[in-house]
Parts: C-alpha cells; sequence; structure tokens
C-alpha cells in the first residue's frame, strides 16, 4: 500500500492511498470464509462450498461491497500511521472504481488534521517566579507528626471525653418511628472523636461523658446523604461509653530521632525534614514556573482551536473525573444525584479549560517543529518498560505493538512536548512575583503549613486535573456523606498513552492521545 498527502486549505489534508492486488485480494478471501460459515449450499459440508457457490448465492458486487466495508477502516488507519498524520474528526472517503483483485483499489480522504500554531517569541520570555521557602511551622509540623506515629494510646481515668480522644464504646440506633436500624449497633468500637469518622452531630454526643456513663440521643441524618431512606430522618441512639483513651507522644528529644529515623540527633533530623519539604517546594515552584512560561508563549501564539479537538479534551477530563470517584468508591451516576448535577454539567465546568489545554499542547507541537526536538530514546525505552511490565510482555513487544497501532508515535509526542517545555523553561526569564501573586502565594503557603500540621502530607494537585473526594464510613452506622467537588485549574499538557489493541486513526481520530 501506498500513501500520498496533499494540503487542501487551512488544516485540511487529502490522502491518495492506492492498495495492492495482494491485499484487496487477501480482502475477498475474507470475507469469503466468513460467508461460508454463514451460507448453506447443498450439497456441500458447512463451511466447505467452494467460492462461485457462494458468489453465486450472494452475488459479486455484494461480495466486494462487503469486503470493503470490513477492510476500509484498515486500509485508511495504515495510511494515516504511515504518513504520520494526525486526523481529528472523521474522514470523507472517495472512490470512483470497485475493487479489484487483479487491479487492486484507490480511494481517496479528505480528513481535518491537527493545525499548525504560529508563535510569536518563546525564547527569553519573563514569567514570575517565586522564591523557594519552608516556614520553621512546617517543619515542626512535619516533626509533630512523626511523633503521631510512635504515640501510644492511654487510659484516662479522671475527666470526660474531650474531641481527639479515642472513645471505646457500645451503641445501637433505632428509628424514631420505631423498629431497629440495620448496620447501627456494634460493641466495643472505638473512634477517634471529632476526626469526623461517624456523623458529626453523634461525636459531638459524646464530648463531656465520663467512662462507664450511658447516654441516648437523637442524631438527624443530612438531607444529602448516602442513604436515600435516611435523608433527614431522626435516630435515637443508646450509648454506653465504656473507655477513654488519650493520644501519649514520646518525647521530642534525640531518643525520638534515633527511633523515627537514621539519624542520630533532633538537630539533624529537623535539618532532614527541611531538606526534603525544600526539595518538594523547589519541584512545585519549578512546575508553576513551567507553566507560567507556557501561558506566556501560548498568549503570544496565534492558532485556532478546533471544536471537535475541545470536546474530545472535555471528554477526557469528564472520564478522568469519574474514574477519580469511582477509585473512591463512589459511582458517578451516584455522584452527580448527590450533587444535583449532571455529566454534561461537569463538562460544561471545564470546557474552557479543555479548550485553553489543546491550545497549548499546539503551541508546544509548534515549539517541537521550531526547535527540532525529538523524543529521547532513553526516556521511550523506559516508558515503554514500564508498559511491558504492567501488561506482561517483553518491551520489544510492546514497542511493536505501539508501532502497529500508533501509540508509539504518541508516546514521542509526550515526550518531545515535555522537552520543549523544559526548553521554553530553561529559556525564559524569571522576575519576581507581582505583589498581589505573591500574597497568594504566603496564603497558599500558609494553607499547605496547616494542612501538613493536620495530615503530616502535603498533597500536589497536578494543574488541569478534575479530583473529588467522598467520604466513607465504618459498618456499624453510616457516615456522613462527603461530597467530591469537581474543578479545573491550570491546564496541563499531557497524552495517555497505552500499549492498546487498537488501530489507530480510524473514525473520529482513533490514533488520539
Amino acid at each position: 500500500m501506498s500513501a500520498n498527502v496533499t494540503k487542501i486549505e487551512d488544516n485540511k489534508v487529502r490522502i491518495d492511498v492506492e492498495v495492492s492486488a495482494e491485499a484487496v485480494k487477501k480482502s475477498v478471501e475474507a470475507k469469503v470464509r466468513e460467508l461460508r460459515k454463514q451460507i448453506r449450499v447443498p450439497g456441500f459440508r458447512p463451511g466447505k462450498a467452494p467460492r462461485r457457490m457462494i458468489e453465486n448465492q450472494v452475488g459479486r458486487d455484494y461480495l466486494y461491497m462487503e469486503a470493503l466495508q470490513d477492510s476500509l477502516p484498515n486500509w485508511y488507519s495504515e495510511a494515516v500511521i504511515e504518513t504520520d498524520l494526525r486526523p481529528i474528526d472523521r474522514p470523507e472517503i472517495h472512490f470512483d472504481e470497485s475493487m479489484d483483485e487483479e487491479e487492486g483499489f484507490k480511494f481517496s480522504a479528505t480528513v481535518e488534521v491537527r493545525p499548525e500554531a504560529k508563535l510569536g517569541s518563546y525564547k527569553g520570555v519573563e514569567a514570575p517566579k517565586r522564591e523557594v521557602e519552608v516556614a520553621d511551622e512546617q517543619v515542626e509540623a512535619q516533626i509533630e507528626e512523626m511523633r503521631g506515629q510512635f504515640a501510644t494510646l492511654a487510659a484516662v481515668e479522671e475527666r470526660p471525653v474531650q474531641t481527639g480522644d479515642f472513645a471505646v464504646i457500645d451503641f445501637k440506633g433505632e428509628r424514631m418511628t420505631g423498629g431497629p436500624l440495620e448496620g447501627a449497633d456494634a460493641e466495643d468500637y472505638m473512634l477517634e472523636v471529632g476526626r469526623g469518622e461517624l456523623l458529626e452531630d453523634f461525636e459531638q454526643n459524646l464530648v463531656g461523658m465520663a467512662a462507664g456513663e450511658r447516654k441516648q440521643f437523637a442524631v438527624t441524618f443530612p438531607t444529602d446523604y448516602a442513604e436515600e431512606s435516611l435523608r433527614g430522618q431522626s435516630v435515637l441512639f443508646r450509648v454506653h461509653l465504656k473507655d477513654i483513651k488519650e493520644r501519649e507522644l514520646p518525647p521530642l528529644d534525640d531518643e525520638f530521632a534515633k527511633e523515627a529515623s537514621e539519624f542520630e540527633t533532633l538537630d539533624e533530623l529537623r535539618g532532614a525534614v527541611r531538606e526534603q519539604l525544600e526539595t518538594t517546594e523547589r519541584q512545585r515552584v519549578e512546575a508553576e514556573f513551567r507553566g507560567r512560561v507556557l501561558d506566556a508563549v501560548a498568549e503570544g501564539a496565534e492558532v485556532e482551536v478546533p471544536s471537535v479537538m475541545v470536546d474530545e479534551k472535555a471528554d477526557e477530563m469528564v472520564s478522568s473525573f469519574e474514574r477519580s470517584i469511582q477509585a473512591q468508591g463512589i459511582e458517578p451516576e451516584q455522584y452527580y444525584q448527590l450533587a444535583g448535577s449532571s455529566r454534561e454539567d461537569v463538562r460544561e465546568r471545564v470546557w474552557g479549560d479543555a479548550s485553553d489545554t489543546v491550545k497549548k499542547e499546539l503551541v508546544l507541537d509548534a515549539v517541537v517543529a521550531a526547535e527540532e526536538i525529538q523524543a529521547d530514546e532513553h526516556e521511550m525505552m523506559h516508558q515503554i518498560e514500564h508498559l511491558a511490565e504492567d501488561s506482561n510482555r517483553s518491551p520489544s513487544e510492546v514497542a511493536e505493538l505501539m508501532g502497529g497501532n500508533g501509540t508509539y508515535a504518541l508516546l514521542q509526542e509526550e515526550l518531545a512536548r515535555n522537552q520543549a517545555l523544559e526548553f521554553l523553561a530553561e529559556n525564559a526569564v524569571p522576575v519576581p512575583m507581582p505583589p498581589e501573586e505573591a500574597e497568594g502565594a504566603e496564603e497558599i503557603q500558609e494553607l499547605v503549613a496547616e494542612t501538613t500540621e493536620e495530615t503530616g502530607e502535603v498533597e500536589v494537585v497536578e494543574p488541569s486535573r478534575v479530583e473529588g473526594d467522598g467520604g466513607d464510613g465504618g459498618d456499624e452506622t453510616p457516615p456522613g456523606a462527603g461530597e467530591p467537588a469537581p474543578a479545573a485549574g491550570e491546564s496541563r499538557v499531557e497524552a495517555s498513552v497505552q500499549a492498546g489493541e487498537s488501530s489507530a486513526g480510524t473514525e473520529k481520530n482513533e490514533g488520539k492521545e
């Protein structure tokens, strides 16, 4: 098969394809074998009738048309891969003559491909970059988190329950209208009061109780509670507080440092924690800077973003969001019902960010072309080896498969874009943060410090990722339902590459990222 590309207008091209006689013959023979299994011919066992008898039954034109319908998508896909095109929509197929097992087959495909961005200034652009700063409070919060991991629980005898205590309770719930409530009873259940493991009102009713005390109280379930039958319902709980425990932290000294780490002194441990936090913060600052540089380059570029690409990117973002909430045990349909929204609502919410992401991808593609950037082969093999491990195949098998379905080129494209982004950042000029942005950065730093103090962890949310958090409770009694809140931030350019079996370039841009 041979294929030639002719540019028509803007980002439309025509692919002229010549299919060999041998390929046409294979296509027709494959259809004959299929029809043999479906058509009964008198005097012949199923699947044994000669071709001429099959043709007599269905007609030559029907046989050829069916073979063409089966093979044309694959021939088009092969042409797309061979010519290294990136279609973004369905092709318009044209042919004047039917297939011929002696002469072969010719067809053309008119299709819209990725537009090319016209770059403005992209070297030496100025972009704000904040300083790498780690507050003493962040270091101490991390140390406190480490202390918490070595804490023990000690019995409390001379005071009632306080927020933060661990309460050991028996409890049983029943509907105010009468009758037990399934799953709302437990014995020797221990929870940290105020952590939000159970309903907030339930936990607050434990505060002030003494060990050995019994109490009954009513709790009204939220109107957006996960279990529909309990929404807005009042439940009477009978609780027996059996024991109170509090967390005892180890002394903050050199002995703790030795036990909790590889360091001999507390000062050494603090230094190592600060260095780790500074490394994380430096990575965050560099990522922010790259994002601002790309913003500046994209703002100075000229590119028409096709709506079909934005639609596709928005669908990818919504699918990513749905996968994230599924990983937390919430089905998308359940989330949409609880949130009073729909998939289309979320799609509309991220559409603007999808458009921004597509534009930046096209701008990076233009930088790759202008600077003749090629994907690093070592990094290519590193990625392929990871895919091979995940698919239980050898790297060579994965590379061959990806070459056949077009995803090898996608991986090259993704890595080249990453290198282009690094190139832009390396050639950019960092400038001080504007006062209003610096103030916002300080607020973020304070929030990070608070988060670290509460959890010991700082989550770095990748730009353009749509996420949500969902609550999940124990078996004994259902907790208040946490509601994920999808959001879209700064755009991040990425491509998802898998070693799949599908062909690239068929239908609506099947060779897509």
